[in-house]
C-alpha cells in the first residue's frame, strides 16, 4: 500500500516543499523515516504513532517506510508530523473517498503541523515561508492548525483549511474529496485570482517625533536617513535624546509595500516572533544589548539562524552605546552595511539572508559621557578618551553617511508648550515624496535609494552642477577624504536635494552634507 502527499520544511529562512511517500508492506512492525531527517523529525515516529491511535484510527502493525524527498536536503521541521500521519492513514485505506479524488486533492495541497500525543495540531514556526514556497510549486491549498491558518489567510490565492485536531483535518479531507467528485467546489481545481494589488496601509506606532523637544539638527538627520536610506551615528552626552530619536525613526519611514510585509513577516515567523496577530504592519525596530555576540548579531549557530541585522530587514537596527559592543561584533557589520545582505557559511550549507535596514549607532563622547560638555566636568583621562573613541574603527565610521552631534535640549525647549516641534506625520510626508522621486529616477535599476547608489552611477544619476563639483573637490583635497567618503557626501547631497524637490545637486546641498561628516 502506497501514498504520496506534500509537506514542507525550512532551509534557513526559505521554505522547501517535501514529498512525503509512505509505503506499508508485510514485515515486522516498524516505522522508519528516511531522507536525511534531523532529530526532531526522527522523533515524529512516536508522536505520530500515539496521535493516530488517540484520534480513533488504527496504526498499521506492519513495516512502514516514510521517505522524505529530496534526500539531499536536511529536514528540520516538526511540522512534517501532520503530513506523515495523514500519509500513513491514507496508505492504510482509512480515509473515505475515491482513490482518484484523493490523489487529485493531495497533488495540489500541503499539510503542515506538529502533532501532540492526543492528536492536537500544534503551532509550527516558519509556515509562512513554507506556504510561499508551496505556491511557487503550484500547491495553493494548505491544511494546518488555526493559529498558523490565521497568518496564512492574508496571502492572496492561497486556500487555507485549519482544524485543531488530526481527526478534524481528516474529516475536512474526506468532505473535500467528495466535493472533487461532483466538481462543486474549487478544492481540486482552485481558481487563481490574478489581482494581487495592495494599497499600503501605515501601521500604528506608540511614539511620535512630536515628543522630541529641540534637536532640530537630529531630526533633520533622521529625515535624511529615512529618505535616502543612510546609516547614521549620533554622539552626545547621556540623556540628550539619542535613543528617543532612534526609536521614532520607523514612524517616518514610508508605509510598507505588500512584498515588504510578506518578507518581514516571513523572517519573524521563522524565529517564532510573529505572534498570533497576523502579518507585520509596522517596520521592525531591533535594539540589541551591547553584550550581543557575533552569532546573535549576524546569524549563525548549527542551523544558520538569522541574526539581529536580518530581523531588522526593512526597518531599523539601533546600536545603543555602540563603543561598548565587542569589537568583532561591530566589525562583522562591515559587509552587510555595504551589500545589504549577510552570508552565513555552515557545514550544512550556505545561507544568504536579507539585511536591508538602516543602521543607527549611538555613542557617548567618552566613558563618562561629558567630554567637551560646557556644564559638567569630564573625569576621563586623554588616554581613556582616545581609546574609547577608537573602539569604532575607521572602516566602520567610513561606511556611515551621517555623523550627528547631539546636545542636551535647553530648558526653554523643555518647558515652552508653544514650541513648534515637527511631528512624525509631517516628516513622513516629506520622506514619502523624496522616496517617490528616487523610485522614478532609479526605475528599472537594481537599487532604489540614494544610500544604495553605486560609485559608477553617481556621476550619471546625481545631476551635480559644476559649481557643486568645485566645492566638493576643494573639500576632498582639504580633508584628504577616502573615495568612499567622497561618494557618501554625494549621496547625502542627492537626498537633501530630493527633500527639496530639486532635480540638481547644488553648492548648498554639498555644504549641508558636509555638516554630517566627522572629517570636517
Amino acid at each position: 500500500m502506497y501514498a504520496k502527499l506534500y509537506g514542507a520544511t525550512l532551509h534557513g529562512i526559505e521554505g522547501c516543499v517535501i514529498t512525503v511517500e509512505v509505503d506499508i508492506s508485510q514485515g515486522l512492525p516498524v516505522l522508519d523515516i528516511v531522507g536525511l531527517p534531523n532529530q526532531s523529525v526522527k522523533e515524529a515516529r512516536e508522536r505520530v504513532r500515539a496521535a493516530i491511535k488517540n484520534s480513533g484510527y488504527e496504526f498499521p502493525m506492519r513495516r512502514i517506510v516514510v521517505n522524505l524527498a529530496p534526500a539531499n536536503i536536511r529536514k528540520s521541521s516538526a511540522g512534517l508530523d501532520l503530513a506523515i500521519a495523514i500519509g500513513i492513514i491514507l496508505a492504510s485505506g482509512q480515509i473515505k473517498g475515491r482513490k482518484k479524488n484523493l490523489q487529485s486533492l493531495f497533488e495540489r495541497c500541503i499539510c503542515m503541523g506538529e502533532l501532540a500525543l492526543d492528536g492536537t495540531i500544534l503551532t509550527t514556526y516558519g509556515t509562512l515561508a513554507m506556504a510561499l514556497s508551496a505556491m511557487e510549486n503550484n500547491c495553493r491549498t494548505v491544511y494546518t492548525n488555526p493559529v498558523n491558518g490565521h497568518t496564512l489567510e492574508a496571502i492572496p490565492n492561497l486556500t487555507v483549511h485549519s482544524e485543531t485536531t488530526l481527526q478534524g483535518i481528516i474529516s475536512l479531507i474526506e468532505s473535500h474529496a467528495k466535493g472533487c467528485q461532483s466538481q462543486s467546489d474549487d478544492i481540486c481545481n482552485p481558481v487563481i485570482n490574478t489581482d494581487e494589488s495592495y494599497v499600503p496601509v501605515m501601521g500604528e506606532y506608540a511614539v511620535d517625533f512630536g515628543d522630541v523637544r529641540g534637536q532640530d539638527l537630529g531630526k533633520r538627520a533622521m529625515m535624511l536617513s529615512a529618505a535616502g536610506h543612510h546609516h547614521c551615528i549620533m554622539v552626545g552626552p547621556p540623556g540628550a535624546g539619542k535613543t528617543m530619536m532612534a526609536e521614532r525613526l520607523p514612524t517616518i519611514l514610508p508605509p510598507m509595500s505588500w512584498s515588504e510585509i510578506v518578507e518581514v513577516s516571513r523572517i519573524q515567523d521563522v524565529l517564532g516572533l510573529l505572534g498570533d496577530e497576523g502579518l507585520v504592519k509596522t517596520r521592525p525596530f531591533r535594539h540589541p544589548h551591547h553584550t550581543a555576540t557575533v552569532a546573535s548579531m549576524v546569524g549563525g549557530g548549527i542551523s544558520g539562524k538569522p541574526g539581529e541585522i536580518t530581523l531588522a530587514h526593512g526597518g531599523v537596527l539601533f546600536m545603543d552605546e555602540a563603543p561598548e559592543f565587542q569589537r568583532q561584533v561591530i566589525e562583522a557589520l562591515r559587509q552587510p552595511l555595504e551589500s545589504r545582505t549577510i552570508t552565513i557559511n555552515r557545514s550544512q550549507g550556505n545561507y544568504i539572508y536579507p539585511a536591508d535596514c538602516i543602521c543607527i549607532f549611538a555613542a557617548n563622547p567618552c566613558p563618562c559621557g561629558y567630554y567637551n560638555d560646557p556644564y559638567k566636568e569630564c573625569l576621563c583621562s586623554q588616554t581613556d578618551i582616545h581609546n574609547y573613541q577608537r573602539r569604532l574603527s575607521g572602516p566602520i565610521m567610513d561606511r556611515i553617511d551621517l555623523h550627528i552631534p547631539v546636545e542636551r535640549p535647553t530648558l526653554e525647549h523643555m518647558l515652552d508648550t508653544t514650541y513648534s516641534s515637527m511631528d512624525s506625520e509631517s516628516m513622513r510626508h516629506q520622506v514619502v515624496e523624496a522616496v517617490a522621486l528616487q523610485g522614478k529616477r532609479y526605475e528599472g535599476l537594481p537599487f532604489n535609494s540614494n544610500g544604495q547608489l553605486p560609485h559608477r552611477a553617481i556621476r550619471e544619476l546625481c545631476n551635480v552642477t559644476d559649481s557643486a563639483w568645485h566645492v566638493l573637490g576643494t573639500v576632498f583635497e582639504r580633508f584628504h577624504m577616502s573615495s568612499r567618503a567622497f561618494d557618501r557626501i554625494l549621496r547625502v547631497s542627492r537626498t537633501i536635494a530630493d527633500l527639496e524637490g530639486n532635480p540638481e545637486v547644488e553648492e548648498k546641498h554639498i555644504s549641508e552634507a558636509m555638516m554630517f561628516r566627522s572629517e570636517q
